[in-house]
Order: structure tokens, then C-alpha cells, then sequence
């Protein structure tokens, strides 16, 4: 199998003749199940032949360049879905793509999703079930188009040298009574781990360093008696926030209203 197969698709176009093909498009002529002609265009009886072919670009993920999410096919008179662009003419003569139907394409940035459509296919009309790991979007011309998905490589991220002693924060979910800069009443710091006890400015031996007295010299730090009950603090924690992409953000509260525009149908056929 040819290796740009599992490189993330970065462009999709029709076409009306297949030798005019954008440059670095492929042509999609034939079904993946029984290498039939996949012409998109139901012609009729009579009358000169209409052809249209779907044509993809396979590219390395680029940070500046969109990567296709998703495809779907809407009939011509209904609004594209949420996120969606139309392909609606074809890119060699400019005229209509699709008999009745609409191709339409998601795209995102890399930098916004982990996975993107590597491969679209036909099915020709005997075959009903999608092919193992491939998701059926819908049919045109008695071909089910079929996508797949795959993970984008992302650009290794350089490590940033920190400065010379200074130490990078840790994120953790420790209890937040264990970074206060005060004993609170009631908590024990975990084995192992260091305590800190202030009492004001360090005072400098005779070892080269100043011995002078600061105002602060002496005083001791004490927590205000009102804020004894602190306690509870130790409890804290910081709630885990699972990451979502945009894409499952739009998946997970996606709506079509598909309900809605049947109804408005069948209301004028009551009355």
C-alpha cells in the first residue's frame, strides 16, 4: 500500500474530467469492493455523458493548513450541518458537482484535533457494510461513500532549558495545606516531606555575610487566631478536567434539527 494512504487528507475537489485533476490530487475512478467505475453523476437514457470523479490531496500535517474531520451528504435544497463547507462546483469546469445532493466537508486546523480522515472509498451497491475500520457517511449514484480515521503525527515539541536553579513547578493534586507557608491546625505533612519553619530573616553568621539587624528580626510568623479553622483546606484538591478537542466538543452537543423540519413538512399537509 502506497505510504501517503495514511497521511491526514488536505484537500477535496471534484472534477468532470479525470485527467484534470488538481496536481497532487488522486482521483478516486473506481470502488474500493469491485473496482467499478465511481462516477458521482446518474445519467439518463439519452443525451451526452456526464461524468464526475472525487479527487483527494494527502499532505504531512502542516500547523497553517486545515486537515478534513468529516464528510457528509446532504440533499441540494437542505442548509449544510454546523462547521461544514459545500463543494458545490466542480473544480475543472465550474459546474454542478452532484446530481440533487451535496458534498459537504469538515476541516480543522492539526493543532485543534488528533485525528483526522485519511482515506475516502466507494462502495458499490452490493455492498451495505462498511469495510473494517471505515465509517459509512452515505450514498450518491447507488455508491456508499466511506471514510477512515487516523491519528496526525504532530511536530515534536523542543524542551526549554530552564534557567540555572531554578526548578520548574510541579502540577500535582497534593493537598493544599502541604504548599501553604504556615502550619495549619490540625495537619501533618506526609512522611518525608519537608516542613518550613519561619521565624523572620535569617540572621548571618561570621562567615563573610552581613550581620546586620532587619525590623523583621525577631518577630515570629504567627496565623492570625481567626483563621485557626483553615483545617478544612487540607481537603482541597483540584479536580482533574479531561481534555476535549473541538471536534468532540461539536460531536457531543451537535443538534440537526432533523426533528424540527419534519414537522414543519407534515403541518401544511393536515391543514
Amino acid at each position: 500500500m502506497d505510504s501517503s494512504a495514511d497521511l491526514p487528507i488536505t484537500g477535496v475537489c471534484v472534477v468532470s474530467d479525470p485527467s484534470k485533476a488538481p496536481p497532487n490530487y488522486t482521483v478516486i475512478d473506481r470502488t474500493f469492493d469491485r473496482s467499478e467505475d465511481a462516477d458521482l453523476w446518474k445519467d439518463g437514457l439519452f443525451g451526452r455523458r456526464t461524468m464526475r470523479y472525487l479527487c483527494v490531496e494527502r499532505s504531512i500535517p502542516d500547523m497553517t493548513k486545515d486537515v478534513l474531520i468529516d464528510v457528509a451528504f446532504i440533499n441540494e435544497r437542505d442548509p449544510p450541518p454546523p462547521g461544514f463547507t459545500v463543494i458545490e462546483n466542480t473544480h475543472d469546469t465550474g459546474e454542478k458537482a452532484l446530481k440533487k445532493k451535496l458534498l459537504c466537508a469538515r476541516w480543522m486546523l492539526p493543532s485543534m484535533t488528533n485525528d483526522a480522515i485519511t482515506e475516502l472509498i466507494f462502495l458499490s451497491r452490493a455492498s451495505r457494510k462498511p469495510p473494517l475500520g471505515y465509517t459509512l457517511v452515505g450514498e450518491t449514484n447507488n455508491m456508499s461513500l466511506c471514510y477512515k480515521m487516523g491519528k496526525l503525527s504532530k511536530p515534536a515539541t523542543t524542551a526549554v532549558d530552564t534557567p540555572q536553579g531554578y526548578a520548574s513547578p510541579a502540577y500535582n493534586l497534593k493537598p493544599l495545606g502541604s504548599s501553604l507557608p504556615y502550619t495549619v491546625a490540625g495537619y501533618q505533612p506526609p512522611s518525608g516531606m519537608a516542613t518550613v519553619n519561619r521565624s523572620g530573616p535569617p540572621m548571618h553568621g561570621a562567615s563573610g555575610h552581613s550581620n546586620s539587624v532587619t525590623p523583621l528580626s525577631g518577630i515570629p510568623w504567627q496565623l492570625n487566631p481567626r483563621f485557626q479553622t483553615l483545617t478544612e483546606l487540607q481537603k482541597l484538591t483540584i479536580p482533574e478536567i479531561k481534555y476535549k478537542s473541538m471536534m468532540d466538543i461539536e460531536n457531543e452537543y451537535k443538534y440537526d434539527f432533523r426533528m424540527e423540519r419534519q414537522a414543519a413538512r407534515i403541518e401544511p399537509e393536515r391543514t
